[in-house]
């Protein structure tokens, strides 16, 4: 489930220290606009944008979260893909992807 994992990342950021910007309610953070989602982050005086991709099956218009297709950190030029929550692909580069941010 493709929330599951936008959560997962949200408590793996916020572990490392990081928080994420202009949160109004739990639901703000999985709102879909142009097939993309925007999470604004920040530690201390550090400063990250995520952008989250969705893309349709046929290459359409989207706004299910199950289009998720990857997110990319634009400071730190770092690409997260979003396979299936209990693959050891996405145990291992969830936290590398959440290390690598702060390493910028």
């Amino acid at each position: 489930m493709t929330r599951a994992r936008l959560t997962e990342l949200q408590h793996a950021l916020e572990r490392e220290g990081w928080r994420i910007d202009g949160e109004s309610g739990a639901d703000a953070l999985f709102q879909v606009e142009r097939e993309r989602i925007v999470w604004h982050l920040r530690c201390g005086d550090a400063r990250e944008r995520l952008d989250f991709y969705l893309f349709a099956p046929l290459g359409g218009p989207t706004e299910r979260l199950a289009d998720l297709s990857h997110v990319d950190a634009l400071t730190s030029g770092r690409r997260l893909y979003f396979d299936k929550i209990v693959s050891a692909q996405w145990r291992e580069e969830l936290p590398a992807f959440v290390a690598a941010l702060g390493s910028v």
